[in-house]
């Protein structure tokens, strides 16, 4: 921990794990080390998944789906630049990472509004939404302010940290509240569209329609809060702590150090849910050849246990008594 009374600004570097208090514990590094990996490899392999059903199936490539591809590409760089950023020395790649967390973030609310404008604005005044050109102009853009506005910070280190546990855990904070003021509008309006329908149905109708929407949007904010809440908590507790009542150069706890990992599982976790809430990439990725050739390994591997199970009960009476063996 640093000397406050002669405190420097310009003394202060980049953030780097080896001057943080889980450097000092080899078994627990060790442990943040290999979560890293094992997360780096998920966010690479499930996006990498995701942007191969992209290049495969033209049903993906539409307007409503730029802003998942432009998630997967954030998601995917950030895979690759992580790695570097926490093995490697204190350098601008630091600023990249950051930028892309909070482009990912950005995209999640994005995702969020575009599907409020679709589903609640346009379904009371029939229009034309965004194109597929202005959709990618927001997207390019998006990336060109992030970045641009991070990292210039990383020239003046001790702002960049300020930055890091002020500006990202309060942006996070302010998105997942937003998610759910969308979410819920979102599903308040096609409450009462299933409402209207099932009037004009005489009764008759459900609200399964409404039930499946929320299910899906439910995932999404409850993933991204759980993920980052943590994160942006901790962070924030640092910087009252050692940059607000005392001005000190990086530091970083255990916890922040493994929530900022847990927070990372966001976008390793994100093709899952596309996989498994979105229909479209559902069929897409299902019918990858190495999705179906894992499947048809899966289920001949599963009928082969239970051949040899099948197999094993053949000699065997069962009654009410003891099992006994025919001979």
């Amino acid at each position: 921990m640093d000397d406050t009374t002669d405190f420097d600004p310009s003394n202060c570097t980049l953030p780097d794990i080896r001057k943080t208090v889980i450097y000092q514990d080899k078994d627990l590094l060790l442990l943040y080390f290999i979560s890293f990996v094992i997360i780096s490899v998920m966010i690479l392999f499930g996006n990498g998944i995701v942007l191969w059903a992209f290049a495969t199936n033209k049903k993906l490539r539409t307007r409503k789906y730029i802003l998942i591809f432009s998630l997967c590409i954030t998601d995917v760089t950030t895979g690759c630049l992580m790695p570097i950023q926490i093995f490697g020395r204190p350098s601008v790649v630091d600023g990249m990472s950051v930028a892309l967390i909070q482009i990912s973030i950005f995209t999640n609310l994005a995702i969020a509004v575009e599907r409020f404008y679709i589903l609640v604005v346009r379904a009371k005044t029939p229009g034309g939404g965004a194109t597929s050109k202005q959709l990618i102009i927001f997207c390019v853009l998006m990336w060109i302010c992030t970045i641009s506005f991070i990292l210039p910070f990383t020239a003046y280190p001790y702002y960049y940290i300020l930055l890091l546990y002020t500006f990202a855990p309060f942006s996070v904070i302010v998105a997942m509240i937003s998610l759910i003021c969308l979410y819920i509008a979102i599903f308040y309006s096609m409450r009462k569209m299933d409402k209207k329908r099932q009037k004009k149905l005489g009764g008759k109708g459900d609200f399964k329609r409404t039930h499946l929407v929320v299910r899906a949007y439910a995932v999404i904010v409850v993933v991204f809060g759980v993920c980052w809440l943590p994160w942006c908590f901790e962070a924030i507790r640092i910087c009252v702590k050692y940059y607000f009542a005392s001005r000190h150069c990086f530091f970083a706890s255990k916890l922040a150090c493994f929530f900022l990992n847990f927070g990372l599982m966001n976008s390793a976790l994100n093709p899952f849910i596309y996989w498994r809430k979105l229909p479209d990439f559902h069929h897409a990725i299902s019918n990858l050849p190495l999705i179906s050739f894992l499947r048809r390994k899966c289920c001949s591997m599963t009928k082969t246990e239970s051949n040899t199970m099948r197999s094993n009960t053949d000699g065997v009476a069962a009654y009410d008594g003891p099992t006994v063996e025919l001979e």
